[in-house]
This record gives structure tokens, sequence and C-alpha cells, in this order.
């Protein structure tokens, strides 16, 4: 099939020529078709049976350039490749958070796949104050189910490097390699600065050279450091939800890195979030305390739930699959203590990567609306003040933090709880 971009006047032609969609839709010369693509990337189609709306999929389909700069920034459609292999890779392994896929196309490069019109993309709920009390719990499900059986500890290392090899992921790789982790700390044309911003707070990112080593060691991690397959971009924007189900898409970023930036992503999100709620709940009429006070509790049982989850996955494997290694009257002590060694290192890097994350998002290109949507650009500067103030202290000091509560007692000396 050869490639053609799709538009809301042609999915409907398209659809009818992919059998498996006479499962779904009754009438397939009846469908409505809207584009609600919001994201960087890609186009994204929502379509309907007009008479029988709950007959329903969503199109996600990449196009040969970067969609929110346009067709001056070329990017290969081959990134879709590394989505669909993502997706039925999650599906295996934790399929209760995770679309259904009914039809893939690498030749379309598109998806087709489930609906989640009883979902909303979770960070629009989040800035509009809304509370998932099972997010810390899916979300920690995910995370260890899907990154464990890539892992060394369970693959072998043919069935790893293979692995590896289908997860090349160069051109997306690129993106956060510069957007992420280079072009916010310096004075790059991509940066983006709101009217407020002075050069002191531009200096206080780009020339601070202690900052500067440790956002360069994380690149190097980043780059160098292939221990697991991960989302790539998890971020409160690759997530929808409600307060029962919890689902992760988008997962075109997907390569083999260190486990501690998709735990970092998601737990870095959560801080901008914090921050930005301080001025977020007195918009919306409420007292700031109980909002932020639940962010940062899913912060904290996000990384504790995981790690025990993490761990459970391993100590089930060994079991299940023993090694000699460990075959000694020490063995259950010695491997006790590789698990504390290895999870105390997925925790500094979680704490460096969800720094870079929070930093990328003040002065580079892509933004949250958690904080750019903020009217007042006073009160918007004062936010990110604070988040890069402890984005900073992240980073330079993540080896010294002990417990993800010291991480959330950071956020409160620096944006006070109340």
């Amino acid at each position: 099939m050869e490639y053609r971009q799709l538009s809301p006047e042609t999915v409907p032609g398209f659809l009818k020529d992919i059998p498996s969609m006479q499962k779904i839709f009754s009438d397939l010369d009846d469908l409505e078709v809207e584009e609600v693509g919001d994201g960087n990337l890609n186009f994204v189609y929502k379509v309907r049976q007009r008479k029988n709306p709950e007959q329903t999929v969503v199109i996600k389909q990449a196009v040969p350039f970067l969609r929110i700069v346009g067709e001056s920034w070329p990017l290969s459609r081959t990134r879709m490749n590394f989505e669909i292999q993502a997706l039925e890779h999650h599906t295996k392994y934790c399929p209760q958070h995770v679309p259904q896929i009914y039809y893939s196309s690498t030749d379309m490069s598109l998806v087709v796949m489930q609906n989640l019109n009883r979902h909303e993309v979770l960070r629009g709920e989040m800035i509009l104050g809304k509370i998932f009390p099972k997010l810390a719990e899916h979300i920690s499900s995910f995370l260890a189910n899907t990154i464990f059986p890539t892992t060394d500890w369970c693959l072998t290392g043919g069935e790893k490097k293979a692995m590896v090899g289908r997860f090349i992921n160069p051109e997306l790789c690129k993106i956060t390699e510069d957007f992420v982790l280079t072009n916010p700390y310096e004075d790059h044309e991509t940066n983006v600065y709101h009217d407020e911003v002075t050069q002191a707070d531009k200096d206080y990112l780009q020339q601070d050279s202690q900052l500067k080593v440790a956002v360069a060691e994380m690149k190097y991690i980043f780059m160098n450091h292939s221990e697991a397959l991960l989302h790539g971009d998890l971020h409160i924007g690759s997530i929808m939800a409600n307060e029962e189900e919890t689902y992760v898409i988008d997962p075109e970023f997907a390569f083999f890195g260190p486990i501690g930036f998709d735990v970092g992503a998601f737990i870095g999100n959560l801080f901008l979030a914090y921050c930005a709620h301080e001025i977020r709940q007195p918009m919306l009429g409420r007292e700031p305390f109980e909002y932020r006070n639940w962010i940062l509790q899913t912060a904290e049982e996000t990384w504790n739930k995981f790690q025990s989850k993490f761990e459970a996955n391993w100590v089930a494997h060994e079991q299940n699959f023993p090694h000699s290694y460990w075959s000694y009257p020490e063995g259950r002590i010695g491997f006790a203590l590789q698990r504390q060694r290895f999870l105390r290192h997925i925790f500094e890097d979680t704490i460096g990567f969800a720094a870079c994350k929070m930093m990328r998002r003040i002065y580079g290109l892509a933004k949250v609306a958690d904080i750019a949507e903020i009217p007042d650009l006073k009160a918007r500067l004062d936010v990110e003040r604070n988040v890069m103030r402890m984005a900073k202290g992240m980073v330079k000091q993540r080896s010294a933090f002990r417990s993800i509560e010291e991480l959330t007692a950071l956020a409160q000396e620096i944006s006070p709880l109340r």
C-alpha cells in the first residue's frame, strides 16, 4: 500500500478497505471524522458512526515532518513503526493500561485503535483540578510490568541485543537529546521566553557550570545506558484516564534507555503541576492545599509502588528461573543487595531526568499548559522560578536524596504547601 496522508474527507474510504472495520462499524458509509491531534508530531482522527456513536475508533498517522514546526522540519515516518512495536509489547505485559489495537500499517504509518471516549487527557483534567485516586497504582504497574521484562535481569544477552536493535530510534531520540537535554541550557534559537523573563532568569539556567555538567551527565546516560525498553515520552499528556481506568498512549519515542528516564518523566510532570497549582487552585476558586497535597502523595506513591513492583517481578523471575550465580549459602543476601543497589541507581536517574524534564518545559520549545497558560505573566514567572530552583537542586544533588519523601519535602520548601 502506497503512503498517503489522510484527511477527514479520505478517512472513511480508507476504513472501508480494511476488513476488520466491518466488525466495529455496522455502516461504513455513515462515518463522522474529526481531526483532534494537539501533539507535536502526528495527526489524530476520531471516527464515529453517526447513528451509532458508540461504534468508534481513533486513527493516528505519522507524517513526514514535525507537525509543531511544519514541512520545513522533515521527520521520518518510521517513528510509527516504533510506536506499533511498543504498543504490542505494552499490550503483552500490561493490557489493562493500553488501548486496544484494531489495525496497523507500516506502509501508511498509522494505527487504528480503541477510542478512549470515556477518558480524558490527564494534563487537561489536572489543570481543572480533578483528582485521580488510582493514578499512582496504575502508572506504577505500567512502568514495572512493561520495563522489567526487557531488562538484562529477565532476558538473555542475545535476546536483549536483538530487541535493542529493533528499537534503535535515532530521530526521536535526537529530539530528546536536543530539546530536553541541550537547547534549554544554552542561548538557542528554539528557546521561547515570555516578556517577564529577565536575562538573569536565563543566566540562572544557562550559565551555571555545575548545572550544565550535571545535565551533560544525564544526556550521556540517556544516550548510552540501554537498560530497558522505554515509552520514551511518559508525561501527563501521554496518559488518558478517568477515576477508575488509566491508559498510556503515544509511545512513538520508544527506545532502549535508562529506566529512570520514564519514571522521572512522569514524576517531573507531577512536580510541574504541583508548582503550577499554587496559582491554578486560586484561579479555580479553591484553597491550594488539598489538591497540591494529592499531587505530592501521587509522586511518592508512584515511586514507592514502582520500586516494590519492579523488585517483586525480579524476585518472581529468579524463583521461576533460578540462576546458579546465587546458589550458595549467602546467595539470598547477595541477591537482595544487588536489587537494592540497582533500584538505588534507578532512583538517582529518576531524580536527574525528572529535573531535566521540568527545566526544558520552562524555556524549551514545547511548553506545558499547566504553566504556560497562566494568564498573569508575573505569577507565571514566580511558578517558573520555583520550578527552576527545585529542578536545579534535584539534578545537581541527585545522589544525595535518599527517598522520594525527601524530594516532596524539597518541593514544599520551595513552594510551601498551604
